[in-house]
């Protein structure tokens, strides 16, 4: 037994110090931000953005970018490797962006391998960018010590308020699954700052089409409870009121036959209107803001929903609400069910503060 015990432990200690790499950190650049460009049916264009960090005290980083061309990602970070004056490490990687038009021709091969590799988080950003990749990435603004420090800000602190979050984790799981189609924020270089445009839509692995910047906002209203969000609705006579979401919550609910399935989709919003005082001061009513908010939204709802059924893509997730209701599912029939299930969206608002209009 104890002879047993002696060469388990011995052959444990040989895997550990086989497996594991050390690795010095003043040896290693670390990848912050890597993006992709369309080339042509067979290649594309790499940068990464590893900000280089010299010897000394309180210095600061250094933009430092690297691109290559090439037929998948790892034949480009050889060929990016080959330009770097250390390692490159992929291990504290940030953002990973790619262009619409490489989107439009599908991202499979660029998202296999971050599902597969064990160096790169799953809590690692994504983005769709309008545009040239490595123009985004390489230039240098203003605000920011490092390009890939911008970036990395706008896409965790900003977009979290706007939209779902645009992880690897939650896009993976989307295009893996059945019931789901994924999305992903569009952003853009406008002059010497990041914006966001709106949100991507895909069938499988392709971009189709995408929401605007105000359209995703009643994405996410929809999608997931939230806390977050504001929203301008016109009221009467071309009158603007600017509101606030406080709270939101949402619930699915199916009815029907798994022939003919129905769905409603129920939203309650707390809110406030923050600038409404051209509005109010003409007599009009919170119940009537509430009315109006409630309307507009759920009209822009309905033809959002006719968009995502004409291009038959499902980023709501609607099919696993409808399959977790009905026993033995049939998936086949649903894909073909899908475009003309009645979805109806209900919206109830409360506005509990005024906020400068008080």
């Amino acid at each position: 037994m104890k002879k047993y015990l002696y060469w388990s432990i011995f052959t444990l200690i040989l895997l550990f110090n086989y497996s594991i790499e050390t690795k010095i950190l003043e040896d290693i650049q670390h990848v912050s931000a890597i993006g992709y460009d369309y080339v042509d049916g067979d290649r594309m264009k790499g940068t990464a953005a590893a900000p280089f960090y010299p010897a000394g005290l309180d210095v600061k980083p250094l933009n430092a970018f690297f691109t290559a061309v090439g037929h998948t990602i790892l034949d480009i970070l050889q060929k990016q490797q080959m330009e770097a004056q250390r390692k490159l490490a992929t291990g504290r990687l940030q953002n990973f962006l790619i262009s619409k038009e490489l989107a439009k021709h599908g991202v499979a091969e660029l998202t296999d391998p971050l599902g597969r590799s064990t160096d790169i988080g799953r809590d690692v950003y994504m983005a769709v960018v309008d545009g040239s990749v490595e123009e985004l990435l390489t230039f240098e603004y203003p605000n920011a010590p490092t390009s890939a420090e911008y970036l990395s800000d706008f896409m965790e602190r900003n977009l979290k308020d706007i939209i779902p979050q645009p992880t690897v984790h939650a896009f993976l799981d989307q295009y893996e699954g059945f019931n789901q189609d994924p999305f992903l924020p569009i952003i853009r270089k406008k002059d010497d700052h990041i914006q966001y445009k709106g949100l991507a839509l895909f069938k499988d692995d392709l971009y189709v089409g995408e929401l605007s910047n105000k359209d995703s906002y009643i994405f996410k209203l929809f999608y997931e409870k939230t806390k977050t969000g504001t929203y301008e609705i016109s009221f009467k006579n071309k009158k603007y009121i600017a509101t606030e979401n406080i709270r939101s919550k949402v619930k699915y609910k199916v009815s029907g036959s798994q022939d003919n399935p129905r769905v409603s989709v129920h939203v309650s919003v707390i809110g406030e209107v923050k600038d409404a005082s051209s509005v109010l001061k003409k007599g009009n009513t919170m119940k009537e803001v509430e009315q109006e908010w409630s309307k507009e939204t759920t009209e822009r709802a309905e033809k959002m929903m006719r968009k995502f059924q004409e291009l038959k893509i499902d980023p709501l997730g609607i099919g696993e609400k409808v399959r977790s209701h009905f026993r033995n599912f049939d998936k086949e029939a649903w894909r073909d069910r899908y475009p003309t299930v009645p979805v109806q969206f209900y919206m109830k608002v409360r506005i509990v503060n005024t906020g400068i209009t008080e």
